[in-house]
């Protein structure tokens, strides 16, 4: 699953909040020269003017910020509704303190918070929001122009009991939005894996059908080549030539390369089909693996086995097909003589294998198209680029999680999961 690398989600978050806050200023506006002009309520005017000039200067600058393509981090957008948050609350004492209807206004930038930012940033402006509607009963607004309310400072029991229901608001909106905006991302994301899983099924389709197709063109070719070359090796050892000897041989080796080559590539050697599932003990999946490895690299696989024996129900040859695969790309990977360690840790509800190698390690680029189909870092003629990709879509299938870890400079380590049957061995 890989990403794009450009995440245009900050950048429309951005560019709609500047859209409010624009509103703000114009509402802002609209609303002191209507109470002004037309209803003669005596206003401090040229502070409430500063308040809006600022507001409107600081959404200018962040428009700007937008407008370049810049992302907008979720800390970024935060702080601009924290400074909103103190703006209002400047306002309002301005125009009237806990008698101001428009009060409510801090339920905006609350539920605003809670759709774009997650839950820490709308508890934090939820917070200020009371915070502030409570400072507004502490310090006396210089005009009170709403006649139907006693004074702030006088803490009434209906003022008191307008911030109690403010309060109960700010809590319920941060509560639900944040819970329903969880939900829609978990939601996401889920889509997100199925679309990836069906797009690599529709791979591992198109590789089989495409593997087949080879393999019935190619397979009269190479059963005359491996007839031809079983006659060479016969005329050298007559003729007692070694060096045509060898040279019959490593064509017989290499027909027989070819065969397994596209027995891979049509996933009939992956266990994905003719090998049913079996109970299998971790011990024999172990071993099974590593005596897949080419001679002599056996020596430098370092096992390290933690927790309680556990059998798992999985097909015995796709398993341990997707194992070797990956101590294979280790051993590849680290310098000739080092050593990789595969780690097993097991219980009676998972089975986790970790397979760690002394490589280079991959850059962020590299480690984003790991195990797709026909991509590899490998010289020409080292690899298809298949295995990952195989044994990832093999663990899937099986209902496991598959895994890579890389840092340049810090080698490689590829995670397998299982949930295993629950019988201990």
């Amino acid at each position: 699953m890989t990403e794009s690398s450009l995440d245009p989600g900050p950048i429309v978050t951005g560019r709609w909040l500047v859209r409010l806050r624009w509103a703000a200023v114009l509402a802002q506006a609209l609303g002191v020269a209507v109470a002004v002009s037309g209803l003669g309520i005596a206003l401090p005017v040229a502070p409430i003017v500063i308040l809006i000039i600022l507001l409107a200067a600081s959404n200018a600058g962040l428009g700007w910020w937008v407008s370049r393509g810049r992302p907008t981090e979720p800390g970024v957008l935060g702080a601009v509704l924290g400074f909103d948050v103190a703006l209002l609350t400047a306002l309002l004492w301005l125009t009237g303190g806990t008698s101001n209807p428009f009060t409510t206004a801090y339920l905006v930038y609350i539920a605003l918070a809670a759709v774009t930012l997650g839950s820490r940033w709308t508890w934090t402006i939820a917070t200020l929001s009371v915070v502030g509607y409570a400072t507004l009963f502490v310090v006396a607004p210089p005009v009170d122009p709403h006649a139907a309310h006693r004074p702030a400072t006088d803490l009434s029991g209906h003022l008191a009991g307008m911030w109690v229901a403010f309060l109960s608001a700010a809590v319920l909106i941060g509560f639900f939005v944040t819970r329903v905006r969880e939900a829609l991302d978990e939601r996401d994301r889920a889509l997100a894996e199925a679309r990836r899983l069906a797009a690599a099924r529709d791979r591992l389709a198109s590789l089989t059908t495409l593997a087949a197709g080879a393999a019935h063109e190619l397979a009269t070719p190479l059963a005359t080549i491996a007839v031809a070359s079983k006659e060479l090796v016969r005329e050298a050892e007559a003729c007692a030539n070694p060096d045509l000897i060898e040279d019959a041989v490593l064509i017989r080796s290499q027909v027989e390369r070819c065969r397994q080559i596209l027995d891979h590539m049509s996933g009939r050697a992956d266990g994905t089909t003719g090998d049913p599932p079996a109970t299998i003990d971790v011990a024999v999946m172990i071993r099974d693996a590593v005596e897949a490895l080419p001679a002599g690299s056996a020596e430098r696989v370092s096992v390290t086995v933690e927790g309680t024996p556990t059998r798992v129900r999985l097909p015995r040859v796709g398993i341990a097909r997707v194992l070797t695969t990956l101590i294979k790309n280790a051993l590849e990977a680290t310098d000739q003589g080092g050593s990789v360690t595969m780690a097993v840790t097991s219980s009676p509800q998972t089975l986790d294998l970790a397979v760690r190698d002394g490589g280079r390690g991959m850059d962020e680029a590299t480690l984003a198209r790991a195990g797709e189909p026909f991509f590899t870092t490998k010289p020409p003629g080292a690899g298809f680029g298949l295995g990952l990709f195989l044994a990832r879509t093999f663990v899937e299938q099986w209902g496991g999680q598959f895994s890579l870890r890389s840092e340049s400079g810090k080698g490689t380590a590829a995670a397998v999961s299982f949930t295993a049957d629950g019988h201990s061995a």
